[in-house]
């Protein structure tokens, strides 16, 4: 097998690199969600309605207000993004309160506890006590 000169395959590469690029210019991608949209999906998510209510009521305010309608699996995304931000934000409230009482009550090693503060040893091993628990919507 002859080796090639590293110029014959960049010649020949060269044409499929300004193909892709020309390919990529002319790609129209969705547009950014607006910020108002954002605090809206906040406000009509509850945990207890489906993704589905909650886009479509997002589309009739978002065309109320003159903003394009996000299409349902983005917002299906950002749903799911915030609901997973306020779990574990509950869970780090949760856990945070957890050791506190632990500490103040010594119930158990207070050596142990600022430990399991400072390196989160504590979240594998007692994971279903910190754990939020799911709302009745089963959202």
């Amino acid at each position: 097998m002859s080796a090639r000169p590293w110029n014959t395959i960049a010649r020949k590469s060269r044409p499929f690199r300004d193909a892709f690029a020309a390919t990529l210019r002319r790609m129209h991608f969705s547009p950014a969600v607006r910020p108002q949209l954002l605090v809206l999906i906040d406000r009509l998510d509850d945990d207890t309605r489906g993704i589905a209510a909650i886009w479509r009521e997002l589309g009739r305010a978002a065309r109320g207000r003159g903003l394009l309608q996000p299409s349902y699996e983005t917002v299906r995304r950002l749903v799911h993004a915030q609901r997973e931000r306020r779990r574990l934000a509950v869970s780090q409230l949760k856990r945070a309160a957890i050791l506190a009482a632990e500490f103040l009550w010594n119930t158990r090693d207070r050596k142990g506890i600022v430990l399991d503060v400072f390196d989160g040893a504590d979240i594998e091993r007692r994971r279903d006590l910190y754990r939020r628990a799911t709302p009745r919507g089963g959202a």
